[in-house]
């Protein structure tokens, strides 16, 4: 089994799940936001594979730098800490996305060895 095979299905399913889970951040602090979508990104990694979780962590990065911050709908960001959350959002679900790939790469190879 090869868990490199890019899987076009996943990543779609992962930009269009993150951009509706954005959209329902709007109405949140942005604050809510960071742990949300990187967990998102986790479990896009884990349950659906790398290119599903990168194209989470991206859209999740995009959705919250142009909707979910102050002012909503606009190339914009207001507040240095909204800033500085799309920093920190950016590279948690990163790394949290490629734990997620490596640990259902990890599954995947005990079950192939059974």
């Amino acid at each position: 089994m090869d868990d490199d095979v890019f899987d076009l299905s996943g990543l779609i399913t992962a930009i269009v799940v993150t951009i509706l889970v954005g959209l329902g951040l709007v109405l949140l602090p942005s604050g809510v936001a960071v742990p949300v979508l990187t967990a998102l990104a986790f479990t896009f990694g884990r349950f659906a594979g790398r290119d599903a979780g990168l194209g989470s962590v991206s859209t999740g990065a995009l959705m919250f730098g142009y909707a979910i911050t102050e002012p909503d709908f606009v190339w914009e960001i207001d507040s240095d800490r909204d800033v500085v959350l799309l920093i920190v959002l950016f590279v948690a679900s990163l790394v949290a996305s490629e734990i997620g790939a490596r640990l259902r790469h990890r599954s995947r190879a005990h079950q192939h060895q059974r």
